[in-house]
């Protein structure tokens, strides 16, 4: 009541009514989400009593904004940026100062580095390890294109390729990344070459001492040369050119020789061999 007093004399009483408002309030987030960067989140709300709108939010990832309606602050968009961010919203009208508070984790995309090494390894070989080093993943798929005989693991964040090819060829592997975020693979090539061949001798000659043999070939794949040949005749040698082995010369020694020659380069250990007979001249 109101009551005022005038030169002695008093008013009668009035009423008066107050009215207290009590500050706003806004509810927790209903989410404290982590996504992965470029992928739209699920709408984070919060409840607001009292206000009559929001001021302009700080802290949200670009990307994602912040409404109100219906006393309801609605949170939503697709984050661009990677990152943990701690976002503040202001209400407006009502009584008080508040803010809405949160938090959204913004991961990156998984990544995996190149190979470690694209080797080129004969059959039948063990290779030496491959690697791979990721971040985000939490471990692999089923791997495609490796050859038989070869497969990949995952631990610490690190892909290993190895074992021993029992295939021929060129091989462009992939290996999927899960976990983490987005569609990541692992890729490389593995090449696996044959072991080298030699085919037999063009001819297994009987010769006179004295004479010069016609040239004896041998035709190799593979092999980049030949290493030392053993068992030949004095006066007779090999070489190698264009994947052909050739023996020539004028054996200057009597008897059976069988040769030896070894491949070198390319893959396996191969030996080229065959007989030479070196017999005396007739005499009278």
């Amino acid at each position: 009541y109101v009551q005022t007093t005038v030169s002695g004399c008093t008013s009668s009483r009035t009423a008066v009514t107050v009215t207290v408002n009590p500050n706003n309030t806004v509810s927790a987030a209903s989410s404290s989400p982590t996504v992965c960067i470029n992928t739209a989140i699920t709408p984070i709300t919060h409840t607001t009593t009292g206000a009559t709108g929001i001021g302009a939010a700080s802290g949200l990832p670009a990307g994602v904004t912040a409404t109100w309606a219906g006393n309801t602050i609605t949170i939503s968009g697709t984050p661009t940026v990677a990152g943990t961010f701690t976002y503040t919203i202001p209400l407006t009208g009502g009584c008080g100062t508040v803010n809405a508070t949160g938090t959204i984790t913004v991961t990156p995309n998984n990544t995996v580095s190149a190979a470690s090494s694209s080797p080129t390894v004969c059959i039948n070989t063990a290779i030496t390890p491959i690697t791979h080093t990721t971040t985000g993943a939490t471990g692999i798929g089923a791997a495609s294109g490796l050859p038989a005989g070869v497969t990949a693991s995952w631990a610490g964040n690190t892909i290993t390729i190895s074992g021993t090819p029992t295939v021929l060829g060129t091989f462009n592997y992939s290996i999927p990344l899960t976990g983490g975020c987005g569609t990541v693979n692992a890729t490389g090539t593995i090449t696996v070459t044959p072991n080298n061949t030699v085919s037999a001798a063009s001819a297994s000659p009987t010769v006179c001492i004295n004479v010069a043999i016609t040239p004896i070939t041998h035709t190799t794949t593979g092999a980049t040369g030949i290493g030392a040949a053993s068992g030949l005749p004095a006066g007779v040698t090999a070489t190698w050119a264009g994947g052909v082995i050739t023996i020539s010369g004028t054996p200057t020694v009597l008897g059976t020789f069988n040769y030896s020659i070894p491949l070198t380069g390319g893959c396996g250990t191969v030996n080229a061999t065959g007989t030479i007979t070196v017999i005396s001249q007739n005499t009278v």
